[in-house]
């Protein structure tokens, strides 16, 4: 079963990291096409919509991905780059509970560096939801704060991860000094 999950992790790894890369590239060719007037492949530049400035054509499945020139392209890049490692940390988080040593110096790192990478969710999340609700009356936050549940909770769950292999090093340290 832990197999299993560290394998769910890791295709959620990669899942993210293709998705990144095509946002990423497919962005950059609608920049140079707005800027440049080349015609790039897949990428179309809408001038009357105002909505989107750009609409990308996905191949092989015949689904449009629209977005506008502004600040958000570059959330959108660094929420999905943040993604990637996350998920390739939870795969190497996953990987101890497989590996024949579990109380390794190793171990609590990879467990703290996951442990840090929910506060940064986490402590996002609270200021958009505290902007949103202070600055925006009619604007609701509930996915900002669904995020912040839920990272809170991995971040518990972890942060008692983290204190347990503390307290099993050493004590394996202890073991070790006995014999």
């Amino acid at each position: 079963m832990k197999r299993i999950i560290a394998i769910c992790a890791q295709a959620f790894f990669y899942v993210f990291s293709i998705c990144f890369i095509f946002v990423f590239l497919f962005s950059i060719l609608a920049f140079v096409e707005k800027n440049t007037g080349f015609d790039m492949p897949f990428v179309t530049i809408l001038e009357a919509n105002a909505n989107f400035n750009a609409q990308v054509t996905i191949p092989f499945v015949n689904a449009v991905f629209s977005f506008n020139f502004s600040y958000t392209i570059l959330f959108m890049w660094l929420w999905l780059l943040f993604y990637s490692i996350y998920f390739y940390t939870l795969k190497e988080f996953f990987k101890i509970f497989t590996s024949s040593d579990l109380f390794t110096d190793e171990s609590l790192r990879k467990l703290t560096l996951f442990f840090r990478l929910n506060l940064i969710p986490l402590v996002i999340n609270l200021l958009v939801a505290l902007y949103i609700s202070f600055t925006q009356k009619d604007e609701s936050s509930e996915e900002e704060i669904i995020m912040i549940v839920i990272h809170c909770f991995i971040g518990i769950i972890v942060y008692l991860y983290v204190d347990v292999f503390k307290k099993g090093i050493q004590l394996q340290e202890e073991n070790n000094l006995t014999i």
